[in-house]
């Protein structure tokens, strides 16, 4: 670009920076709006039952290894199990593939897990401000948590659901993981 307009890099590198920053506040708000309270959180879970038939989902939560090249002095914390150089893209997404939370910059060694457990959404979602409190199911009299959707990177959790192991599965658990799978597969396209 330094060439295209005659400005040094120096300069350059300070505008880029500013016109980053600029797109960034101009349309954070329309663009990744995190559910910042219940009644919102109780919108993304209709939506979810709704398109994909998973009531009480509040998202779709994964990672993407971004590939880069290494860093200097970064010895190993880069390297991730797929055996090259990454940083970590977590997002949080709802049933129309918009994201709604990320944190970008988790180093490729770690796992999704231990990302998501040093997140800000993970102490949003321990204090509840993210999920509306448990509710009945449809046809159903007893409450059940909202959660998010996730892979097996992900520890079960009371807010958090996950498929079952592929063992000894019932007709119940193989209905539970395609149900799973089809409401989570929205993160993946996101990422795609």
């Amino acid at each position: 670009m330094k060439f295209d307009f005659r400005v040094p890099h120096n300069t350059m590198s300070v505008l880029v920076r500013e016109v980053c920053q600029a797109i960034v506040d101009e349309y954070k708000e329309e663009i990744i709006s995190c559910p910042i309270s219940p009644e919102e959180g109780r919108a993304v879970a209709e939506m979810f039952a709704r398109r994909w038939n998973v009531p009480h989902g509040c998202g779709a939560l994964d990672g993407k290894h971004v590939a880069c090249r290494k860093p200097a002095n970064g010895g190993s914390l880069y390297h991730n199990y797929k055996g090259f150089f990454s940083i970590v893209l977590m997002g949080l997404v709802d049933a129309d593939y918009k994201f709604l939370w990320i944190d970008v910059g988790g180093h490729g060694h770690m796992s999704d897990a231990q990302i998501f457990n040093d997140s800000e959404l993970n102490e949003c979602l321990v204090d509840g401000t993210i999920c509306p409190p448990a509710d009945h199911l449809p046809n159903d009299d007893r409450d059940m948590p909202y959660f998010f959707l996730a892979d097996d990177a992900f520890a079960m959790r009371t807010n958090m659901m996950k498929p079952y192991s592929m063992r000894k599965m019932t007709k119940e658990h193989r209905i539970y993981n395609y149900r799973i799978s089809r409401g989570r597969h929205v993160v993946e396209n996101a990422f795609g």
